[in-house]
Parts: structure tokens; sequence; C-alpha cells
């Protein structure tokens, strides 16, 4: 993985950490009388600081290995494109009470899964450096 990825990778989880920390900060002062709102906002944070936790993981991977993985970078695009719709799309409902209309949520959620899938074959494949 190239550095500008890694810098991005790093970067873009990092902001989703403080965006998820913060939602949920507010959801729990703000929408305490919306439940409904509330519980969105709160699976959105969680499932948003489990995956940019993970997405952090990923690219600390990259540092592991001999040479560059596609299956790492699959891996990175999926919890990435997982946050924005996934997360993103739960934190719009929640704090905007707007349904996006689309797939979104059920797309993000797939794409978590994939980005797992592809952890998981990266793991099964991986080859390490000799003197790591």
């Amino acid at each position: 993985m190239g550095h500008n990825l890694l810098r991005f990778f790093i970067t873009y989880a990092s902001l989703w950490g403080a965006i998820c920390v913060a939602v949920s900060a507010y959801s729990a002062h703000g929408l305490e009388s919306d439940e409904t709102r509330m519980l969105w906002a709160e699976t959105g944070s969680f499932y948003g600081l489990v995956h940019a936790i993970g997405l952090l993981l990923l690219v600390g991977f990259n540092f592991l290995q001999r040479s560059p993985s596609k299956l790492l970078v699959i891996a990175c695009c999926c919890f990435a494109f997982g946050l924005l719709l996934f997360t993103g799309g739960l934190y719009v409902k929640a704090l905007a009470e707007i349904s996006l209309g689309g797939p979104f949520i059920p797309v993000g959620g797939s794409l978590y899964i994939l980005g797992w899938l592809m952890t998981a074959l990266y793991g099964a494949k991986f080859v390490g450096r000799e003197n790591v």
C-alpha cells in the first residue's frame, strides 16, 4: 500500500472514530426522548468504532508483509465505504430523521462483512517479512 493511501486510511479512520464518539455522546443526551433515533445512533457508533479501529489495524498489517497486498487494500476499501454507507446512513436517519431511500445501510453492512472476509483471506495467505 502506498504512503498516500496509508495516510488517507489513517486519517479517514481517525476522523470516523471522533465522529462516532461525538454522535454517541450527543445521542445519549440530545436524543434521549426518542428511543428509536437513539438506537440508530448508538448502533451506528458501535459499528463505526469497531470498523474504524479495524481499518487502523489493517493499515498496521501493511508493515508486517513483504509486498503490497491487494486483499488488504480491498478490505480497507470495504471498511471505508462501509463506514460511509452503514454508519453514515444510520447517522442521517438518527440525527436528521431522513431515510436515504436506498439500500445504503444494508450495502454498508454487506461491505463490513466483505471486509472481514477479505481480512480472513489475507490472513490465510499471509507471508510476513523475514526479520519482523
